[in-house]
């Protein structure tokens, strides 16, 4: 599946989105990758265990041809990246990693189904790749993805609802690889580069 990025809408219409920032700031101290994933996951665990605004509709809006990813925030001084994804009923994301960079993933609305991978070969142009843990996400609930273990997939399983996740991410996420299964358990990595809005 393809995404879609649309334009950055009015921060205004989103208020929770200063206080992730705040967090993100505040996490982007410790310095250390790791640290900074804990900080900002039991941060963000927090900070929506008592939201209970509901969204700018402007966020719930998907796109048929495939999930939507809005950026949100851009720190020009930290340089880490906040993005919000638009799930449409049954959509999902072919097995990717974040490129080479740290994550969060939380949701805001409604349930994914994520399923990490791990590389257990490499033949030539192809990884072999097997599952190696599932997660069903639950509005407030936030993983932490570090390199080399973020190879994971996601799908909003409802036929009904549709899904919002929000990502935070250590650097601007301009490319990921991507993983076509083309065999049991054989895929081939492919390199795409995301659309960037300003």
């Amino acid at each position: 599946m393809q995404n879609t990025t649309l334009a950055r809408q009015d921060a205004t219409s989103f208020p929770l989105l200063d206080d992730i920032v705040v967090l993100a700031d505040a996490a982007m101290r410790a310095g250390d990758p790791a640290r900074i994933v804990d900080r900002l996951t039991v941060g963000l665990r927090g900070l929506l265990a008592g939201h209970d605004e509901a969204l700018p509709a402007w966020l719930l809006d998907g796109a048929p041809e495939g999930y939507v990813r809005r950026e949100l925030y851009r720190s020009r001084s930290r340089g880490y990246q906040i993005v919000a994804i638009t799930w449409a009923p049954g959509q999902g994301s072919p097995v990717h990693d974040h490129g080479d960079t740290w994550g969060i993933e939380a949701l805001l609305r409604g349930r994914l189904e994520v399923v990490d991978y791990r590389v257990v070969a490499r033949h030539r142009a192809l990884a072999e790749l097997r599952p190696a843990a599932s997660h069903t996400l639950e509005p407030g609930t936030v993983i932490g993805l570090l390199p080399p273990h973020d190879l994971h997939a996601c799908r909003n399983a409802s036929a009904r609802e549709t899904a919002v996740s929000l990502h935070i991410y250590g650097r601007a996420l301009d490319a990921v690889k991507r993983y076509a299964q083309v065999g049991d358990a054989l895929y081939r990595p492919q390199r795409i580069r995301l659309a960037v809005v300003d």
